[in-house]
């Protein structure tokens, strides 16, 4: 019986598409620099301030790449700023962290429908949570989520920033399915990307949906998902799938009485 419906957020749940990095970051640095310089009398200049920034936030994706553990922004926003003699109390930290953030969120947009269906599958009694890498910190994101009102769908909301480790690593789909009630095979995961997504999901346990990322669905060389993975190309479809997987689950059990009987 399926019980939960997990799901990825970037270009699963939100759509950012293919962005500009260079421009958002070069944005999101000219914002919380203005920020700083409202409560700061010396500033170093926006140059070193820029590339200080700069270094500091690669540097950090390079070690999430080697040691594959995730990066808390905000903890490292915070020391990047003090080595410039930048500080402020906790709650000035969560506004620049939000700055930083504001820049992606502006270019993001959710797919016609999205609403109707998380509605539907809520109706339908299933517990939603969201399982994603992200070095963003959670607050931020819960403050998009709640900017598209899509908060209210989601009491369970596992970020890879606040457990330490990132998808495909067994322990943060073990983590989401403890947080949310339910044994592994009774959840779907549902997420764009085959390796940590859909191969991570299928290996903790989890009966996962591929929904396929724009530049795969034509493509004739995409590489394949787990045999047997329901596939879909936008959320309106996932409906007719998890009725679908609640049917086989069902006579899968059926079968299971029968034999045991």
């Amino acid at each position: 019986m399926l019980r939960a419906i997990l799901f990825d957020l970037g270009d699963t749940l939100i759509q950012f598409g293919r962005v500009d990095r260079a421009s958002l970051f070069r944005r999101a640095t000219a914002r919380t620099y203005r920020l700083w310089a409202q409560r700061q009398r010396r500033m170093p200049s926006f140059r070193r301030y820029y590339l200080h920034q700069w270094s500091a936030i690669h540097w950090a994706f390079f070690k999430t790449v080697l040691y594959r553990r995730e990066v808390d922004a905000m903890r490292l926003i915070r020391r990047a700023c003090r080595k410039l003699w930048l500080t402020a109390p906790e709650a000035f930290f969560k506004e620049l962290v939000w700055a930083w953030y504001e820049p992606l969120a502006q270019v993001a947009r959710l797919e016609p429908g999205t609403h109707q269906t998380l509605d539907r599958l809520a109706r339908s009694g299933y517990r939603l949570g969201i399982v994603s890498n992200t070095f963003v910190p959670g607050f931020v994101l819960d403050r998009h989520l709640a900017q598209l009102d899509l908060l209210r769908y989601f009491p369970y909301r596992i970020y890879s920033c606040d457990v330490g480790y990132r998808k495909p690593d067994r322990r943060i789909f073990d983590r989401a399915v403890q947080a949310i009630g339910a044994a592994a095979s009774q959840c779907v995961f549902v997420g764009d990307l085959l390796d940590a997504d859909i191969h991570g999901a299928h290996q903790a346990g989890l009966t996962p949906v591929w929904k396929r990322p724009p530049p795969l669905r034509d493509a004739d060389d995409a590489p394949p998902p787990p045999q047997g993975t329901p596939i879909i190309d936008q959320l309106v479809d996932l409906p007719e799938v998890i009725d679908h997987l609640k049917r086989q689950a069902m006579i899968r059990a059926l079968a299971a009485c029968r034999r045991a009987g």
